[in-house]
């Protein structure tokens, strides 16, 4: 079983992708980060209403594996380059290393500290719902 720490909501402005599809669209995000910036990014995507799985990253590959992924939130990408070749990355990070994300086909970098506005944006660009 996979943990999902428990967070309080937070009052975070989120707004819908700009091609109005709803990310619930999306089954799952995998986040392996941080405990500060995952209860971020958990609270800002689940009000996107995404189902967010916070993990480390032993249980995000082993999740990984099973497959029903559709995004990778992380700042540690090579960790997870055997599953570039088909896994969105969304690569969060102070100085993203292109380097660290070659091995995805699909991502985006985005620029720690960022507002949730600029989430949202950057899955919306990379998940093609523009």
């Amino acid at each position: 079983m996979f943990s999902r720490s428990n967070h309080k909501k937070c009052a975070i402005p989120v707004t819908a992708p700009a091609s109005g599809r709803p990310m619930s669209e999306f089954r799952q995000i995998v986040v392996v980060e941080d405990a500060f910036v995952q209860s971020f990014l958990r609270a800002a995507l689940e009000r996107l209403g995404c189902v967010v799985i916070c993990a480390t990253p032993v249980e995000a590959a082993a999740r990984l594996r099973e497959g029903e992924i559709d995004l990778l939130v992380t700042n540690r990408p090579d960790t997870f380059e055997e599953f570039g070749e088909w896994l969105p990355l969304l690569y969060v990070a102070a100085f993203p290393n292109p380097a660290a994300a070659a091995a995805f086909r699909r991502w985006v970098p985005l620029r720690k500290p960022f507002q949730a506005a600029e989430l949202t944006a950057a899955i919306d660009r990379l998940l093609g719902t523009r």
